[in-house]
Order: structure tokens, then sequence, then C-alpha cells
């Protein structure tokens, strides 16, 4: 019988702790908050200034990199600036280097108008030409003449005597001015008649006169 009641006692203790735990745990949750204070004025105002501040510093950040971009792409276009002056300086040097001038004496041998070219037998002049066939090219600046006139590359003819001033370059011969001489006329010999040879006259011939022979005296009448 009594163990039944300490049984029963066990029982009884085990059911109260058992319902006080949830009903504790209710009791806690069901505390009120403490309620939250409203920010003042002053928090506030330094909220926002803080946050002028911050966007301050964004903007003059945001300028410094926009001024550094520029900055560098002035200096790129500088330097390409000035790579570009540079290979056309040098290009120009090259180009005036390649083109020489020159002075050619000689006959002409072919004329091409379709072409716009004369052919020259080169007896004197520059390096360049001296001693070839050189082919001069002519062009509409080209200053023509021929014997002291104003003229065109057609009026030339072959055989005529030109003097030729220009520039060569890698594209060849051009020339700025030609100066032709028409060929002196060939004065044909006028015929000559055979000398009519006068015969000598013949000399008569003379006797000379013979010499009598001495007379021969006689011993006799000598004596």
């Amino acid at each position: 019988m009594l163990n039944r009641r300490k049984t029963w006692a066990a029982l009884a203790v085990a059911a109260a702790v058992t319902v006080s735990v949830p009903v504790t745990a209710g009791v806690a949750s069901a505390a009120p908050k403490k309620p939250v204070k409203a920010a003042t004025a002053k928090q506030v105002a330094a909220a926002k200034a803080a946050q002028a501040k911050a966007a301050a510093a964004a903007k003059k950040a945001a300028a410094a990199k926009a001024a550094a971009k520029a900055a560098a792409a002035k200096a790129a276009a500088a330097k390409a600036a000035a790579a570009a002056k540079a290979a056309a300086a040098k290009k120009a040097a090259e180009a005036a280097k390649a083109v020489l001038p020159f002075a050619a004496v000689g006959v002409v041998t072919a004329v091409d108008t379709a072409a716009g070219t004369v052919t020259v037998q080169v007896a004197s002049g520059s390096k360049l030409v001296a001693g070839t066939e050189a082919v001069f090219k002519v062009s509409a600046t080209t200053k023509v003449t021929k014997d002291d006139e104003k003229t065109t590359l057609d009026t030339l003819a072959e055989g005529d005597k030109v003097t030729v001033n220009g520039v060569k370059t890698a594209a060849g011969l051009f020339a700025a001015h030609v100066n032709a001489t028409s060929p002196e006329p060939v004065a044909e010999p006028e015929p000559t008649e055979d000398p009519v040879v006068e015969p000598d006259p013949t000399e008569e011939p003379t006797e000379e006169p013979t010499e009598e022979p001495a007379p021969v005296e006689d011993p006799e009448t000598a004596v």
C-alpha cells in the first residue's frame, strides 16, 4: 500500500513538472517589449550631413577619376600625334632622299605621245643617265621648247638634239624642262665639173749646128 502511494506521488510530481514548463515559457514569450526611442532631430541632421559628406566624397572621387582618365587620354593622343609627326618627317626625309635631280644632253631616238614619253640617247649629263638610252616622262607641267619656241611633245622628232632637266624618283625619270633643237639640214654638195686638161704644146725639135771638122794640113806642104 505504501508503495502504491509513492508511485502515485511520483506520477503527480512529474505531471506537475511537465505542465509547468510550457506555462513558464508562454509567460516568458508574452513579456512586453521595451519601446524604441524615436531619433532626435540632431541625430537626423547628423545622418543627413554624413550622407551628404559621403556623396560629396564619392563625387569628388569620380571627378578625380574622370580627370585622370582624360589626362591619360590626352597624353596618349599627344604621344600618338608625336609618333605620327615623327613618321611623317621620316617619310618626307626618305622621299626627299629618293628624289634626285638630273640633267641630260643627247639626241631623240623615239617619241610616244600616247604614253607621254620621249626616249633620248644621252651623250652627257648626270651620272644617273649619262651614256644610257633613257625614257623621260613628259607631263602637262613639263615645259617643252623647240628652236627657242614653246611647243608640245608631239612636235619633237627623232634626231632632234635635246637638253632635259628633271628629277628621278622610284617611279621613273620625270622631265621638268625639255629643250629641243632641230637638226641642221645636211647641205648637198654642188656637182663639180671635171677639169679639162689642155694638152701641152709640142715643141718643134731644134737641130743643133754641126761643127765642121778642122782642115787637115798636108805634111808635104808644111815642110
